[in-house]
């Protein structure tokens, strides 16, 4: 007997009705509102960060990362090959040049073995993709832009960002 998984329909556990109906009563539907705030300081706070910002969209989590990267013309980023066109695209807009880097045949991430022989002196960020739930090879990736003294930019599924 097969089983219909319901695609994209939300799930409910309690209160969200209710925040839902106390976010739209406040105006602030789509940001820079209370639960947004909340949310924020619940990720400072359980993870010991400085700050956490939320975005409305992996595109605008890259858009951010760029911009905290002080990104330029003449610069490079290293990309997966594999990837969604936002993933560049934040970065070339701020005039960077996307460096591809193969993939791993196993998880379809970015190989950690070929990225040393793509950087440059030009070079300022190592980007990530943990592709389909299957997370990058980390340590690896780390110990390489500590190396070189890049930036690292992660994103999980292209949804959410970490700089």
């Amino acid at each position: 007997m097969a089983i219909k998984i319901p695609f994209n329909k939300p799930g409910f556990a309690g209160k969200e009705l209710i925040y839902i109906k106390k976010a739209v009563a406040s105006g602030k539907i789509s940001g820079d509102g209370i639960f947004e705030k909340r949310c924020c300081r619940l990720i400072e706070n359980k993870y010991n960060v400085k700050r956490a910002m939320l975005t409305p969209s992996g595109t605008a989590s890259l858009d951010m990362a760029a911009l905290l990267l002080g990104l330029r013309t003449g610069d490079e980023v290293i990309a997966p090959s594999f990837t969604f066109t936002s993933t560049v695209n934040a970065f070339v807009l701020f005039g960077a040049r996307p460096i591809f880097v193969d993939i791993r045949p196993d998880t379809l991430n970015i190989d950690e073995s070929k990225i040393e022989e793509k950087i440059t002196k030009k070079t300022k960020a190592i980007f990530c993709t943990h592709y389909a739930g299957v997370g990058c090879e980390m340590d690896d990736i780390m110990t390489i832009a500590k190396k070189h003294k890049l930036a690292v930019v992660g994103c999980r599924s292209r949804s959410t960002c970490q700089v």
